[in-house]
């Protein structure tokens, strides 16, 4: 493929339906999951590489039955709250991945229509100088829109500055 056209895709609707069936035995088979607000997801500690051992090391002195630990804490919730993580770590990194790959596949596909509309805005403006018939009001259309998108651009790190609108 072109770099013009890197991506040259429509999904079916058999494919829409298997990828969102697929999505709903993801959620099926995750009815536990949690959610966090903003605060908590900020200050909750953290278990990570650096202090896992830690967290390994309390779980077999529960393992012991210390009589001073209070019976709230048991080594089994804790070591089926390790499980957990380990298991859920495999499954985030894919998931990353292919969320990674459906927001580069849709940047892609909507970098080209964007290009082609700009292509098509500017062999308007030069037709209708020769002129020729419906570059006009081609042109004053795409104008019209193409203003009003460079005009009402939200102002975010990701957003690039967007081509000149042709003279």
């Amino acid at each position: 493929m072109s770099e013009m056209n890197r991506i040259s895709k429509t999904l079916n609707q058999e494919e829409v339906t298997n990828i969102n069936q697929g999505i709903g035995t993801l959620k099926e088979s995750l009815t536990f999951l949690q959610n966090l607000t903003p605060k908590e997801r900020q200050n909750l500690p953290k278990i990570n590489s650096a202090n896992k051992i830690f967290a390994e090391d309390g779980i077999h002195t529960l393992e012991g039955k210390p009589k001073w630990v209070p019976k709230a804490l048991t080594a089994e919730e804790a070591r089926k709250d390790l499980t957990l993580f380990e298991q859920l770590d495999p499954i985030i990194l894919e998931l990353e991945i292919l969320l990674r790959q459906l927001k580069d596949t849709q940047i892609i596909a909507g970098s080209e229509v964007y290009k082609t509309a700009l292509a098509v805005y500017k062999l308007s403006d030069a037709a209708r100088k020769i002129p020729m018939e419906g570059a006009e009001s081609a042109y004053q259309l795409l104008r019209a829109r193409f203003m009003q998108s460079v005009n009402n651009q939200p102002e975010t790190p990701e957003t690039e500055q967007q081509p000149e609108a042709p003279e």
